[in-house]
């Protein structure tokens, strides 16, 4: 399953129990030689930021959503890690993770 897929999977569970989610696109960007790169239009500390942050009264989680075998870059331990400090329930999910997802957005 590729990631945008899962991820789209969690939002979908996250919508039918009522979070407000928010997640940024990244777009294709094609240089003058031809060649793509995808980027994330973001002004200022905006690298690593986490891939979804989700909402509810009194609830904040925010959540990097990997392959079994991704790992986390140093922007993003770091967003996690001040997300984590500022009060939110942090998560990295994994498709291995799906029982414990359904019952976080539960």
């Amino acid at each position: 399953m590729k990631e945008s897929e899962f991820q789209q999977q969690i939002i979908d569970v996250a919508h039918l129990h009522h979070w407000l989610v928010a997640h940024f696109r990244g777009v294709r960007i094609q240089r003058k030689d031809g060649s793509v790169y995808f980027a994330t239009p973001v002004q200022a500390d905006g690298e690593g930021f986490p891939d979804l942050v989700m909402l509810k009264p009194s609830r904040m989680v925010v959540a990097e959503i990997k392959s079994d075998k991704g790992k986390l870059s140093e922007a993003q331990e770091e967003w996690l890690n001040q997300w984590e400090l500022a009060g939110a329930e942090v998560y990295v999910w994994r498709p291995k993770d799906w029982d414990k997802i359904i019952e976080v957005l539960a």
